[in-house]
């Protein structure tokens, strides 16, 4: 392997680890906004989110055109260039946002003001006490005068001497949280302290109560002879019925189930004439299953109509994150003088990628691109220089979240990055490099596979859009330097993340979940879609709540 891979590839995502040796590359890299990086930082950029967009999320995933025209204006917002308190220089606005230091650094603050009768009773912490404690953070270090004196702290200024060099203030840091998500997730230290030390809840909340939305999936399949296959879960909510179409060539019979798979003698409804256009109409309330049985050699499609189940709260915080709430996840690469991989989004190689039962990204060439031609942090105390070619960013302007990735792309205008706005080329810095995809939703539904679009990016969204089945069938939206491994190539992000805070790992989700993962199979999305609560690996912040916790509960008494 040429290249020094992603740091921490399975923090935030379904992502895998491409490079065993990568770790021995880092240095003395720390990915965090530490104490004296927060002052020369300030506050934390704020994210003002489109209030209207929650209203348009039915346009949002029946239209490619939509969706991306809404998530390049997020993108501008999480890149606009934020003066730094203590430089001349300004980084983008995601660079600015919290980290997991800011987090520990706060919460221990805010929570040993509470006093012992307060944090006994676990009294909450509201916004204004929150924001104080942002504005505290700000300046911090001038409590530590021993460790930081004065002229210290002018000498790691001084260092800061160029535009890289600002941007490699707190390291390679890989997940920031706007200043929106922060104050939620400090907020909810009661619910994630709980949530620390409580099993993964059941995917199916039977008492849900936020109402779900009517879709329609379809499921091509080519079957042999006296072969089963078998779709689902369809989480259907309880008052709907779930009608199930089946059409195509052969004689292939339809079985289906509620709660769990079908069997030749366990069904709820089966439709066995002797061709293969069958029918059936159950109940919803519960997930269902749907299983097609090859009679003879055929070729079908089988169309799922149903309202979804209701969605349950986050116990893992207090009410889901806000509107304003942001997160990214950075990957960078440390630059040892070898090439960058280069990924190959055209039609033609996608549909070579997509066409594999396991695909994945493979590299279709090398380039060294310089600081004006991507994204380059240099570390001013080592001089350590990193890359970075993907970015993800998930925004709760959405109730799902809309879930977008930047990647660089040597050739960045054609294809995924045909579109791009004018504003967004003309930001500081090197972004009119970067490529995007967009999900909104766990199923495509735009009719019209190149979602409106002429030219090369119309041709490579038809070409995702045929390989993953067509229109009705799992979205699609995969980053070549974050998404590494099997499967990877042919998945999404949300369909990772509705498993966030379980103990699934990344490779079963890929290899063991329908359709590589990317198929919504509960209602129960405990952390808000977030691995970073509970289960994400070098996050974890509900581990920083317990410590903080225990540690007092031992302390006050």
């Amino acid at each position: 392997m040429r290249y020094a891979a992603v740091l921490f590839a399975l923090l935030f995502g379904c992502s895998e680890p491409h490079d065993k040796t990568a770790a021995c590359h880092l240095g003395t890299t720390t990915g965090a906004a530490t104490i004296q990086d927060r002052k020369v930082i300030g506050g934390a950029a704020e994210y003002t989110p489109d209030l209207t967009m929650a209203a348009r999320d039915g346009e949002l995933t029946s239209s490619i055109a939509a969706r991306r025209a809404a998530a390049w204006n997020v993108v501008g917002k999480v890149l606009a260039p934020t003066p730094l308190a203590e430089t001349g220089f300004a980084l983008p606005a995601w660079h600015t946002w919290f980290t997991h230091d800011d987090f520990e650094r706060v919460f221990k603050k805010l929570y040993r003001d509470l006093g012992p009768t307060a944090r006994a009773a676990r009294a909450p912490l509201d916004t204004a006490t929150i924001d104080a404690g942002f504005v505290w953070n700000t300046t911090a270090l001038d409590e530590l005068p021993q460790d930081w004196p004065a002229q210290r702290y002018a000498d790691y200024l001084a260092a800061i001497a160029s535009q890289d060099k600002a941007q490699g203030i707190a390291g390679a840091n890989r997940v920031g949280y706007s200043p929106g998500a922060m104050r939620q997730l400090i907020h909810s230290y009661k619910e994630q302290d709980a949530c620390r030390t409580a099993p993964a809840p059941d995917p199916f909340a039977p008492d849900a109560t936020k109402l779900g939305a009517p879709v329609v999936v379809r499921e091509p399949a080519a079957l042999d002879a006296c072969e089963w296959r078998t779709f689902g879960p369809y989480l259907a909510g309880a008052a709907a019925r779930v009608t199930i179409a089946m059409t195509g060539r052969g004689d292939a019979d339809l079985y289906v189930r509620a709660g769990s798979a079908p069997t030749e003698t366990e069904f709820d409804c089966r439709s066995d004439g002797g061709a293969s256009d069958e029918s059936c109409d159950v109940p919803g309330g519960a997930p269902i299953y749907v299983a097609v049985f090859g009679a003879a050699a055929s070729t079908v499609e089988v169309q799922i109509a149903y309202t979804t189940m209701d969605v349950a709260t986050p116990t893992c915080l207090d009410g889901e994150q806000p509107r304003d709430a942001v997160i990214v996840k950075a990957d960078w690469h440390r630059d040892l003088g070898d090439p960058l991989p280069t990924f190959d989004t055209s039609a033609a190689r996608m549909t070579q990628r997509l066409a594999s039962d396991d695909p994945f990204w493979t590299e279709d060439g090398g380039s060294d691109p310089g600081p004006d031609a991507i994204y380059t942090s240099t570390l001013p105390t080592t001089g350590a220089v990193f890359r970075m070619p993907g970015l993800h960013i998930m925004s709760k302007e959405l109730d799902h979240w809309l879930w977008i990735t930047l990647w660089w792309s040597p050739d960045p205008d054609s294809d995924f990055g045909a579109d791009r706005p004018a504003a967004i080329a003309q930001l500081p810095g090197p972004w009119k490099n970067y490529k995007m995809c967009a999900v909104a939703g766990y199923v495509e539904n735009d009719p019209d596979p190149r979602g409106g679009f002429a030219g090369s990016l119309g041709d490579s969204l038809a070409a995702v859009n045929a390989a993953r089945g067509g229109t009705g069938t799992p979205s699609w939206c995969s980053n070549p330097y974050i998404e590494l491994g099997d499967h990877n190539a042919g998945t999404n992000c949300i369909g990772c993340h509705q498993h966030g805070g379980t103990e699934l790992l990344p490779e079963a989700i890929l290899a063991e979940q329908p359709h590589f993962g990317s198929t919504r199979v509960r209602n129960n999305f405990f952390t808000d879609y977030t691995w970073a609560i509970k289960g994400g690996r070098g996050e974890d912040l509900s581990a920083v709540v317990q410590a903080e916790v225990d540690y007092w509960d031992a302390n006050d008494h």
